[in-house]
């Protein structure tokens, strides 16, 4: 029984560092038609330059955007970091009401930990906040269309 206990928890400390990685979607459910729904999602993202928009998978993509990071490095604390983000949006039509999911893809880049680790970029947590943000901007875009928002 003990020889279990290690390999089980190893797994489960993995499972949790992905899930903290890639977080859980934020979500608004649409009680409209699929097509209102994914053509008032769509009109939502005008923001971003898109590398995905495909209506039968319900896959909205953005590229990446890249800024400055807040985050410093080394000792001295130097600055000159970058973060990028990108956003991953599903229109699931085979549920009803129709689930909108936004999901955020982030990554660090440090030119010091770069030269001594040999990594580009690296991916981190997402920004919680700014998924709502989007989800929110989504749902006031549905109800200003006369799509109800449920549960």
């Amino acid at each position: 029984m003990g020889k279990h206990i290690v390999p089980s928890l190893l797994l489960v400390i993995l499972t949790v560092g992905c899930a903290a990685v890639s977080g859980a979607p934020s979500t608004v459910k649409a009680g409209c038609s699929y097509d209102q729904a994914w053509a008032v999602t769509l009109a939502g993202m005008t923001e971003f330059v898109l590398t995905q928009e495909d209506k039968d998978k319900g896959v909205i993509e953005t590229d990446w955007a890249t800024f400055a990071s807040q985050r410093t490095y080394g000792v001295f604390q130097r600055q000159g970091n970058k973060e990028r983000v990108r956003f991953v949006v599903n229109v699931d039509a085979a549920r009803q009401p129709v689930r909108i999911s936004v999901r955020q893809a982030r990554e660090f880049f440090s030119p010091g930990g770069a030269r001594s680790q040999g990594i580009a970029w690296k991916r981190i947590p997402p920004n919680a906040e700014e998924e709502q943000r989007l989800v929110r901007r989504i749902t006031n875009n549905l109800l200003s269309e006369g799509c109800p928002v449920v549960g």
